[in-house]
């Protein structure tokens, strides 16, 4: 009586299948990747496969070596111990908003509110500006659109101070240093 044995060559642990196989199972599914050894049912005397294999060739049934010849001449693959498998696909990024710490100035309090989507800043709002004074208010809504853009353009706190805005600037980037933190976009 003569067993036919098949080899697939893939990426998964041999020993895991290989001890099932010794046992004389199969896997149900084999997976897509991964060495896969499937014995083939011995073929009876009528020569048609028989539905079980006998104990003792369940016993005797062992994986062939690794640099084995097959039974039609050609060398079973062996599985390339450095091959590492593809990384899974990276999550959808992150969106949110985010409240930055309101920063005291000589003339009032400055924060600013950052929203995002993965690691990239996508608008900056003024929630809070400097107001002790109308003059301290006109400076700020001179210098808010220009801090806001210059956020959006370097994508960080490292801005530029705006001229005649200094208190107002410092703020702002204080404010958006800590919205930024706390969204772990830096």
């Amino acid at each position: 009586m003569r067993k036919t044995t098949s080899v697939i060559v893939g990426v998964t642990s041999a020993v895991a299948l290989g001890a099932s196989w010794a046992a004389g199972l199969t896997p149900a599914k084999p997976a897509l990747s991964g060495v896969h050894l499937v014995a083939a049912a011995p073929p009876t005397t009528s020569g048609t496969p028989s539905a079980k294999a006998s104990p003792s060739a369940k016993a005797s049934a062992a994986p062939p070596p690794k640099s084995s010849r097959t039974s039609s001449g050609g060398r079973t693959a062996t599985p390339n111990p450095t091959h590492k498998a593809a990384p899974a696909p990276a999550p959808a990024p992150a969106s949110g908003t985010v409240l930055g710490g309101a920063a005291s100035t000589p003339f009032g309090t400055v924060q600013v509110k950052v929203s995002y989507t993965g690691t990239k800043i996508t608008n900056v709002r003024a929630v809070q500006l400097t107001d002790s004074s109308q003059h301290s208010v006109s400076i700020s809504a001179y210098a808010a659109p220009i801090l806001r853009q210059e956020a959006l353009s370097k994508q960080s706190a490292q801005i530029d101070v705006v001229s005649g805005a200094t208190y107002t600037s410092e703020g702002y980037i204080q404010s958006l240093q800590s919205a930024i933190d706390a969204a772990h976009l830096g």
